[in-house]
């Protein structure tokens, strides 16, 4: 038997037994089929557009907290603060004000708030985001919450992250540095801060760890290196299905951009190859007893609608579905 082919295999036996095995930290995963939403109704704000974005749940109310851009703008150097909402049916959408904006001159978010990112840990809800300066120099920054009904009760906690991974291409806050677009794993009783930035393999999904969802955070590098065509990757998400983990992200390539997802079986990679994700961009997706919902942009950021996300099992390796769209993924071989 070639050896790609006992590759593939190996894989699939691992997903078998990752899949029987459980997950990690004893939690059981979400259902396959979700109960139906009763609607659909995206959520938009009159002369805004709206960016990556969290979808989150506190006390019988889903929210939404995304970047706002105020209608009519030059470009999008307005993301001053982010937009607040939240719904009990996805059929209304209430709109809050703002959480969290752009922070004083000299603080690490001077200039821009980006890439909202909610998770929640006894009690404590976690909102991590990307803090920008004048000089474009970015770093992942934290605000915490005990009741994010109110949203005012948002504190922020400053830095507590810059890429230090041997490698890592930062040049730090007297000009350009990319490390954005947080998003927070929990799996196995640690967690995994997943941003994009760039080191001298080029651009980079990189990935930190921890103890604990305040840190302290260990830069641990590439966890996916894009096609060298590609651009730095934007907007990753990871979910963990029943042992199996998905990558989804915005390709950014000059000529093959778009929503991507991949597979892997451990929260580090490496990343089988997937399939496009033909619905929406900057996916975000929430899960809870009554299973998964994914949120996604629609259009330029008129939008952001809610759908579940479905999982189709013909074989061993669950494919996601994001609305009436299913993605078959490729095994190498």
């Amino acid at each position: 038997m070639p050896a790609p082919m006992r590759l593939s295999l190996a894989l699939l036996l691992i997903i078998l037994l990752a899949g029987s095995a459980g997950r990690a930290d004893g939690a059981s995963p979400p259902p396959l089929a979700p109960a139906e939403l009763r609607c659909h109704t995206p959520f938009t704000l009159p002369q805004v557009k709206l960016k990556d974005h969290s979808l989150f749940a506190f006390d019988g109310w889903y929210y939404l907290v995304s970047i706002s851009i105020d209608l009519p703008a030059p470009d999008d150097r307005s993301e001053l603060q982010f937009a607040y909402a939240r719904t009990q049916d996805f059929c209304a959408w209430e709109a809050l004000a703002s959480p969290l904006r752009h922070g004083a001159p000299g603080d690490a978010d001077e200039a821009y708030v980006w890439a909202p990112h909610v998770i929640s840990v006894g009690g404590t809800y976690y909102m991590y985001y990307t803090g920008v300066n004048h000089q474009i120099a970015q770093s992942i920054m934290l605000a915490t919450s005990t009741n994010p009904a109110d949203p005012q009760s948002w504190q922020k906690q400053g830095v507590i992250l810059r890429p230090d991974h041997p490698g890592a291409v930062y040049p730090g806050p007297a000009q350009w540095s990319d490390c954005r677009d947080p998003m927070v794993l929990a799996y196995g009783g640690r967690y995994y801060l997943y941003y994009t930035g760039a080191d001298t393999s080029g651009p980079i999904v990189g990935v930190a760890v921890a103890d604990g969802p305040a840190g302290p955070w260990s830069d641990l590098g590439a966890a996916y290196i894009p096609p060298a065509a590609e651009r730095v990757p934007e907007s990753p998400y990871v979910v963990d299905q029943d042992g199996v983990f998905y990558l989804f992200y915005n390709a950014t390539g000059p000529t093959d951009n778009g929503a991507r997802w991949r597979w892997a079986v451990s929260p580090l990679g490496p990343w089988q190859p997937g399939a496009r994700v033909g619905v929406g961009w900057a996916h975000d997706f929430y899960h809870d007893q009554a299973g998964w919902l994914v949120s996604y942009l629609t259009g330029n950021g008129a939008a952001i609608s809610v759908d579940q996300l479905r999982w189709r099992r013909p074989g061993p390796l669950a494919m996601p579905q994001v609305g009436a769209q299913l993605y078959a993924p490729l095994v190498i071989r």
